[in-house]
């Protein structure tokens, strides 16, 4: 009973804004599954990428039935995570008992990450349901005394539909790889033996994947060392292997993505509900030891990684929050009063209610500014990041806002000079230089302004 009840309102709660606007890279989805037929999705959109086309695949399927509103393309999502619930439920049953999967399922469903990206139309919240399951059929092969040749195929099998659908899921398999071979007990031969005989077994459907996907992995690897290149700050948004970005991410796993002023206040607050937090995963993760490396070897593989490839970036590593939720619900006793597990449990609601109900703390608000832009004066953005414009505005001029200095513009122009700052721009010096006044400013949610600027008609 207890346990419907929590789907049950997991999945309300999930419903409050799922209509607020789409973001940029929500956007992006929206334009392929509206632009690209679905058989070639992966050749003239992937490419250009840097995900695999599996989620890309599945959305154009998706919207071909429901359409592509925002409630429609973020549906998915909260499908998603409510069937990672369901898995993680069946996780802390193997792991414990049905009170501490209970707790597990609660702690999961409420994360404010998760709630975050459960309403949100990207490929994370898809992701994470496979490296759970796949993770469950670990369990299965590693607790039965007689390993299942079933176990084994859906193993490999959700460990491919997790790579073809993020490829930062390969760290999390590698860990349930690495933490089988490091937790094997290799006292005597038969041991070693299995050892020698199951990795190999575990590695197909990461092996398959990474064969299938190498073309295109190989014409998107070239593709971002020219975005590198070409985009100066572009390795900023991507998250290089600094301590700060890590700590960002045991921060952000407790507290979702809300952020407010002043900032010592946020540091205070967040900062205590961390530690509180993560002294509650400790303890649970001591009593199931397999849980410890599963957690910490994909962020040790990503740190490293990341110092060629920058992807130290929280949200990135969505699939480990299933295991943070699972060893908190291994510290509930059935006999005392779990006063951390509640007080865990109520910090987790807070923050996913503050995020729900309080629209500051919703996404960039693409679609208020879309219905401001005045259809006769021309507007001037970075183009690659103009998609949410488009979908709330398909009839609006856009120009590329990297060309001004070189090109005559009319007397009134708008100007959104979102994202100006990663590809190294400033166009109010660029504006300035040209003799043009910024004569009107309006801010929306998130980093987003539209300016309005007069300038001299040019002959």
């Amino acid at each position: 009973m207890y346990l419907y009840l929590v789907f049950l309102f997991a999945f309300l709660i999930r419903l409050i804004g799922l209509n607020q606007s789409l973001w940029l890279d929500e956007a992006i989805v929206a334009k392929v599954v509206r632009t690209v037929p679905f058989h070639l999705i992966p050749f003239q959109f992937s490419p250009s990428d840097f995900h695999p086309p599996l989620y890309y695949l599945f959305i154009s399927v998706w919207s071909k039935l429901l359409g592509t509103s925002e409630i429609a393309l973020r549906f998915p999502s909260v499908i998603a995570s409510l069937l990672t619930g369901w898995v993680v439920y069946k996780i802390g049953l193997l792991l414990g008992d049905r009170k501490k999967a209970l707790w597990s399922t609660l702690f999961f469903l409420f994360n404010p990450l998760i709630v975050y990206y459960s309403q949100e139309a990207r490929m994370y919240m898809m992701a994470t349901l496979f490296t759970t399951t796949a993770f469950y059929f670990f369990l299965r092969l590693i607790k039965e005394k007689k390993q299942s040749a079933t176990d084994i195929v859906f193993f490999n099998v959700f460990c491919a539909l997790s790579i073809f659908t993020f490829y930062g899921t390969l760290f999390f398999i590698a860990g349930i790889i690495i933490t089988y071979v490091i937790s094997t007990k290799r006292s005597a031969w038969r041991d070693l033996s299995a050892l020698l005989e199951m990795t190999p077994l575990l590695c197909i459907g990461v092996v398959l994947s990474l064969i299938l996907l190498s073309p295109l992995l190989l014409s998107q690897l070239h593709t971002a060392r020219v975005g590198l290149v070409d985009v100066k700050n572009w390795s900023m948004v991507l998250g290089k292997a600094e301590i700060k970005n890590v700590a960002m991410i045991f921060l952000k796993f407790v507290i979702g993505r809300l952020s407010w002023l002043p900032k010592w206040n946020y540091y205070v607050v967040a900062g205590v509900a961390t530690v509180i937090t993560w002294t509650g995963i400790t303890l649970g993760a001591r009593k199931n030891k397999i849980l410890i490396p599963l957690f910490f070897i994909p962020l040790v593989l990503a740190f490293v990684v990341s110092f060629w490839a920058p992807m130290v970036q929280y949200f990135r590593f969505l699939y480990l929050i299933p295991i943070m939720s699972i060893a908190l619900g291994m510290t509930v006793e059935i006999k005392k009063r779990n006063t951390l597990t509640i007080f865990v449990a109520f910090l987790f609601c807070i923050f996913s209610l503050t995020y729900l109900l309080l629209p500051q703390f919703h996404r960039e608000d693409w679609k208020s500014l879309a219905k401001q832009l005045n259809p006769k004066e021309p507007v001037f953005m970075i183009l690659p990041s103009g998609d949410p414009v488009t979908y709330y505005n398909p009839t609006v001029s856009l120009f590329e806002l990297r060309k001004l200095g070189v090109t005559n513009v009319p007397e009134i122009i708008q100007v959104i000079p979102y994202v100006e700052e990663i590809y190294g721009i400033n166009h109010t010096e660029t504006l300035s230089k040209m003799g043009c006044l910024k004569i009107e400013s309006t801010t929306f949610r998130g980093p987003l302004l539209l300016e309005k600027w007069r300038c001299l008609k040019n002959s």
